[in-house]
């Protein structure tokens, strides 16, 4: 990493956020302002959701690691829970099953301790399980559609779009997923898996322009 660059990532994260070739921010804002500063430097970003230490990335890569993104937050009157990136389904269901709720659509075989950012990029539950999405593009600026709304994307289907894209389009930041009582039949929705739609090269130009995104999870 330059050292111009990582004065800057510095200045945006702190310096303790800032380790060999990674950065890991804290909150959405600052992914916005890494990303600008990455673009604005003509850096490409390789992002994680899981703990930067160990991970490798390619040369001249600069590695987002969105592990620190982690609040879990229940409403339990919408019966909703918008969880961070870097929050574990452990921690999702526990916050879940603690106001007397569960989690709908969400295969029971989904690894306790994946990330949700992984099981985003991975498409790991169905559309269904998803009430809205937030994330920002590898160029700067938020986008998100539903649950805790920033910025809404009127008539198309951006939760639909980025479950499943591997990482491919914009760094997801949280996601709100839908709540059910216990007791109360399990949506058997199967996981939304990896859409072809995703792959094509017109739908990442109009995300990332300018092909930040190095490694794609």
């Amino acid at each position: 990493m330059e050292s111009v660059l990582r004065a800057r990532l510095a200045e945006i994260v702190g310096e303790k956020s800032v380790e060999g070739d990674s950065v890991s921010p804290s909150t959405a804002e600052q992914v916005e302002q890494v990303c600008l500063a990455c673009a604005a430097a003509g850096t490409h970003i390789a992002v994680t959701s899981a703990p930067a230490r160990g991970a490798t990335v390619p040369a001249g890569t600069v590695l987002v690691s969105l592990s620190g993104i982690d609040p879990v937050d229940v409403d339990s009157a919408r019966l909703v829970v918008r969880a961070g990136a870097g929050a574990t389904v452990q921690a999702l269901r526990q916050a879940a099953d603690k106001a007397g709720l569960a989690l709908t659509g969400a295969p029971a075989g989904l690894s306790a301790d994946a990330h949700i950012g992984e099981v985003i990029a991975q498409g790991q539950v169905s559309r269904r399980a998803l009430t809205g999405i937030e994330a920002v593009l590898p160029g700067g600026g938020r986008v998100s559609a539903g649950g805790a709304v920033l910025k809404d994307v009127a008539g198309y289907d951006l939760v639909g779009t980025l479950l499943g894209s591997r990482g491919r389009l914009a760094l997801v930041t949280a996601a709100t997923f839908r709540l059910q009582p216990h007791g109360v039949a399990q949506d058997t929705a199967e996981p939304a898996g990896i859409p072809n739609a995703v792959l094509g090269e017109t739908l990442e130009a109009a995300f990332d322009p300018q092909r930040l995104l190095a490694a794609r999870s």
